[in-house]
């Protein structure tokens, strides 16, 4: 059985207290419980928080950044944080008479987004394949791939830029559907919250020349060392993972409800069923403060132009300036209410359509009250991605 040493004791450990330890590059959270030890990917699924830093609540450990919920013992999300993903958990063995703590990488379970398999126990004898574990070594995730700045542009009259990362076919790595995200990491070891960040990839998969980003560009330190890079600059990037995709059946309309840079995911996927002509009924109500935060409105109303089963509802929240009579604003105006979705949804719509929400925290609650309480549609037909506007 291929054990990995943790240079741990058990004498290292109180009850409740939370440890970290690098190992082979892989960062691993150990915590006792109950006499009993536990271990886990230190790195939350989010937006890279520290989990050593965070909470536990019996078996419930809390990440410190975004309240992600993790249940130590299997590494699982907790379905009440549901913008966090599964990561990995790892059986503990106690040696008895050192006490030496060692890790059973037998155990590993890899989360769907690597696209990797369950480690396996080695394979028989008749097989002429080799073990997948053969030396005493942690397996790891696919490692970060380097792309390098191709282009950058700042939205006029917003605090939003967009970041193309060019791609080839030596980038296979990041073959990912439309909606994931990857987690960047720009080595600003000075920014209080880490030098990594969570991007939906707004790019399709069906653009297989650039990578595409778009944020809001904060004061910390790594955004500012974002809008500052030159192009031609080096990032490096995960490989892509998360749930807020498609369905793999087309037969039920989609509805989506984006408040501000939360249409990033959005992006990828119309154009990805435009490019792909999927036969899926598409509906975006696209939520934002005024017309200068509409991001993506021109490839949007192109698409729809060629897609006949996309239909895009813009509306703007903030008071109707100058700017907006002048433009002869023809959208709608006002938060995405009841009576929006009223007005352009069928009862039938309503009863048989997935929803998808992304957007700031805010608007994410609103529109779960919306939808679960004055529309009464069911948990199951709803999925949400949290923009935390970090």
């Amino acid at each position: 059985m291929p054990q990995f040493k943790t240079g741990l004791k058990t004498t290292d450990f109180q009850e409740g207290t939370l440890i970290r330890k690098d190992i082979n590059g892989q960062s691993i959270v150990f915590v006792m419980i109950n006499g009993k030890l536990f271990a886990m990917d230190s790195v939350c699924s989010h937006e890279g928080g520290p989990l050593e830093d965070g909470s536990l609540d019996g078996y419930n450990l809390t990440c410190p950044w975004h309240q992600g919920i993790f249940d130590i013992r299997n590494a699982k999300a907790s379905p009440a944080t549901s913008w966090v993903t599964d990561l990995q958990s790892y059986a503990v063995i106690v040696e008895e008479k050192t006490e030496e703590i060692s890790i059973d990488i037998d155990s590993v379970l890899f989360d769907k987004s690597t696209k990797e398999i369950e480690t396996q126990k080695s394979p028989s004898k008749e097989a002429n394949t080799p073990p997948l574990v053969e030396q005493n070594v942690l397996p790891k995730r696919p490692l970060d791939l380097e792309l390098s700045l191709s282009e950058k542009t700042s939205i006029a009259g917003t605090d939003i830029m967009s970041f193309k990362f060019s791609r080839s076919d030596e980038h296979n790595y990041l073959n990912y559907k439309a909606g994931q995200y990857s987690v960047v990491n720009l080595g600003t070891n000075e920014d209080p919250e880490g030098p990594t960040r969570s991007f939906t990839i707004a790019s399709s998969p069906s653009e297989k020349e650039f990578i595409l980003i778009s944020t809001r560009i904060r004061d910390t330190p790594f955004k500012k060392k974002l809008a500052g890079m030159d192009i031609g600059s080096p990032v490096n990037i995960t490989a892509p993972m998360g749930e807020f995709v498609l369905p793999d059946d087309y037969s039920n309309s989609l509805i989506f409800l984006s408040g501000g840079i939360g249409v990033t995911p959005f992006r990828s996927i119309l154009k990805y069923a435009t490019d792909n002509q999927l036969p899926v009924k598409i509906m975006v109500f696209d939520s934002n403060r005024n017309q200068n935060n509409i991001l993506y409105k021109e490839e949007f109303d192109e698409w729809a132009k060629l897609n006949k089963n996309l239909k895009i509802i813009y509306t703007i929240t903030d008071d109707f300036s100058a700017a907006d009579k002048e433009a002869n604003w023809k959208g709608e105006r006002g938060y995405i209410n009841k009576v929006m979705l009223t007005k352009y949804l069928t009862r039938n719509e309503l009863d048989n359509s997935i929803f998808y929400i992304c957007g700031p925290p805010g608007m994410l609650n609103a529109m779960q009250k919306l939808l679960e309480v004055d529309l009464q549609i069911p948990k199951q037909r709803i999925k949400i991605e949290e923009f935390t506007g970090y």
